[in-house]
């Protein structure tokens, strides 16, 4: 019997061993496919994190986007507001210079008729007549009539003539010197620099230069602001061309105007300004 089953013990014990090698196959196999399922499983744990970063930066992105689409809203309407102003601005001084234009040409036509006589005070007529410029007509009613103050100053530097325009806004008076009203209604210029007698307007003119739209700040007597003056004026010439006086027109001006004038006349100044203005 025992020669008979040995063969078949034999078989078993192989069969058992090739089960064993096979089992120890599948083992390692499952083993292989363990560590690479964890792999895996770890990049796409390193997947995951990077996805919520990016998906954090996404929604800072937006944030972001959001707030500057605020702020460039808040541009466009100052833009919008900026330009309006600087329509209303620049209207508001076309109107103004009209007027001043239309103001110089009746002015001036009067004085190119009367041989620039700018009044009838005894002082200013024998002034004139002394230097053979004595005025033809009275033209005080039409100087006291205009809105916009009138001043003449002679050679020597005093107030011959000031209408009640003018005397109204800085307290000037005839027969008073340059020095005295720069220093009584504390003249600067327009970005507040004090100021020599030198380079007042009237004494600019009495030098024989033409004075257009130049921006003056004063500080008269009883005044608790400044008072901003866009001065105008021409040499007063007699027969031999010599200067003999200073015709003056003054109009007082807002801050606003006032800056918007300054603009200008630099872009005039400078005209590669004027593109980027």
């Amino acid at each position: 019997m025992d020669h008979v089953l040995a063969p078949l013990s034999n078989q078993w014990q192989l069969s058992l061993l090739a089960l064993i090698v096979v089992m120890g196959a599948l083992v390692w196999r499952a083993q292989r496919q363990i560590t690479r399922l964890s792999k895996m499983s770890n990049g796409m744990q390193e997947s995951l994190a990077r996805l919520e970063e990016s998906a954090e930066d996404v929604t800072l992105i937006g944030m972001t986007a959001t707030a500057m689409q605020e702020v460039l809203t808040r541009l466009e309407t100052s833009t919008d507001e900026i330009t309006r102003r600087t329509s209303k601005t620049e209207a508001a001084l076309m109107k103004t210079e009209e007027s001043v234009m239309k103001t110089e040409q009746t002015l001036m036509s009067n004085l190119e008729e009367y041989r620039m006589a700018l009044g009838s005070t005894n002082a200013y007529r024998e002034y004139l007549q002394r230097m053979g410029l004595a005025p033809a007509s009275d033209v005080e009613p039409i100087l006291e009539a205009v809105p916009d103050g009138a001043e003449a100053v002679s050679i020597d530097g005093r107030v011959l003539y000031a209408n009640r325009a003018f005397a109204d806004v800085t307290s000037i008076r005839p027969g008073a010197s340059l020095e005295e009203v720069r220093v009584r209604c504390h003249v600067r210029s327009f970005a507040g620099e004090e100021v020599d007698v030198a380079e007042l307007p009237e004494s600019r003119v009495l030098a024989g230069e033409q004075v257009k739209s130049l921006l003056v700040r004063m500080r008269p007597p009883g005044r608790e602001r400044d008072v901003i003056l866009s001065a105008n004026g021409q040499p007063a010439r007699d027969a031999s061309g010599r200067v003999v006086a200073a015709v003056m027109l003054f109009r007082e001006v807002s801050e606003e105007l006032a800056m918007a004038m300054e603009v200008r006349r630099m872009a005039e100044e400078r005209p590669e300004l004027s593109g980027q203005l």
